[in-house]
């Protein structure tokens, strides 16, 4: 078929993290914050290696999801005092609204309940289109922090 993107021809494949997809995460969160929080671009590159420290630490918990062994997104949660929470999930722009994010969410809720929590939580900007993506998946939205960022926890049981 002509005009056929080439990544219909190959489905999106989870996989565990590896050492060599950090340089692509790093991208993936740069240019989160140069699209979402500009204003926070500089502090964030002050806390670069803060950053680096957190996807070491939570490195079992930093999920890839590939097309054709190309990172096209990636999600990463970790143990925030007794809740597993999401810090971050990223679909490269071309890949979006293709049931990446929905498998990166599975495999968040799906990671997190296998090692034994009953509650998930996440924070995400009001403006930031992803909110549906966790309400589709169950997340009840519970108010705002102090920063504006939307609160939503899960509750899961085995």
């Amino acid at each position: 078929m002509i005009g056929k993107p080439a990544w219909d021809d190959s489905k999106p494949v989870l996989r565990p993290a590896r050492v060599t997809d950090l340089p692509a995460i790093y991208r993936g969160e740069l240019g989160y914050i140069r699209q979402w929080e500009p204003q926070h671009e500089q502090a964030w590159q002050m806390a670069a290696e803060r950053h680096l420290a957190q996807w070491v630490e939570n490195f079992e918990r930093l999920t890839i999801v590939c097309v054709d062994d190309q990172l096209v997104g990636y999600s990463l949660w970790a143990d925030e005092l007794g809740h597993a929470e999401l810090y971050t999930l990223h679909v490269s722009e071309a890949y979006r609204r293709r049931g990446i994010g929905q498998m990166l969410v599975g495999a968040y809720i799906d990671s997190a309940r296998q090692v034994g929590f009953e509650t998930l939580s996440l924070h995400v900007r009001a403006d930031n289109p992803a909110r549906r993506l966790y309400e589709r998946a169950g997340f009840a939205h519970l108010g705002a922090n102090a920063l504006g960022y939307l609160h939503y926890e899960l509750q899961v049981a085995d």
